[in-house]
């Protein structure tokens, strides 16, 4: 199986790179795609660089240059669901554009015309991912909780509270709020590949966000890449 990873930032890829194996590097546009092996399983990794753009170029990149199985896109997230706390895993349900709006015209906030409202992630690899975040728990002593839930999207950095309220209120099921995933899973509904996004918490979208970030990034980004490894040893 070949395995696609995206991560929009170095800390976000780090901890992958370092465990594949027989590495190599492509070059394709002007991102490096890293490409080995880990416990038997292709892997062509990529830190994508931040925001939807980037991150769905690469994963264009990986479903069509490279052809990968599946594609995981792993990293952080602002928590706005109840009970998140800093460190915490959700693994996406849907996905969605929070700053995508033709609502004017009669479509849902975040809804592209001819899709629908939400991507959606794969459900075997939901499973899958929810099974082993169990076993870690149990056997290792992993100590984030593990949750399922909609992932929004958007070229903002979300700090004001009042704006995860009001985005609560078109997307009540909303977990977390980053910058990539909903692009990635876009492109996986276009090219047919399975996809999930696995992302930690690393700030809770409050005034004092910007600094909480900086602490915990490297937490955060750790915990989604230990899930995924994992993930990839089970598949």
């Amino acid at each position: 199986m070949r395995i696609g990873i995206i991560g929009p930032m170095e800390e976000e890829v780090s901890l992958l790179a370092n465990a594949i194996e027989n590495k190599k590097i492509e070059v394709v546009g002007n991102r490096e795609y890293i490409c080995g092996t880990y416990h038997d399983h292709e892997i062509v990794l990529v830190k994508s660089g931040i925001g939807k753009v980037c991150a769905a170029l690469a994963a264009t990149v990986l479903a069509d240059h490279f052809k990968v199985d599946i594609l995981v896109n792993s990293g952080c997230a602002g928590g706005i669901g109840n009970g998140l706390k800093i460190g915490d895993i959700v693994l996406s349900t849907g996905l969605a554009y929070h700053d995508f709006d033709l609502k004017i015209f009669g479509y849902k906030r975040g809804q592209v015309p001819s899709y629908e409202q939400y991507f959606q992630a794969d459900h075997a690899l939901i499973a899958k991912a929810e099974a082993v975040a169990a076993t870690l728990k149990q056997e290792q002593g992993f100590e984030p909780n593990v949750f399922t839930g909609v992932v929004l999207s958007g070229d903002q950095f979300i700090s004001q509270k009042q704006v995860c309220l009001d985005m609560k209120q078109d997307f009540p099921e909303a977990q977390v709020t980053e910058m990539e995933g909903a692009a990635v899973a876009q492109v996986c509904n276009d090219f047919n590949v399975p996809c999930l996004v696995i992302r930690s918490v690393s700030d809770t979208a409050e005034g004092e966000s910007p600094e909480v970030f900086e602490q915990f990034v490297q937490l955060a980004a750790d915990n989604s890449a230990k899930l995924l490894l994992a993930l990839i040893d089970a598949l």
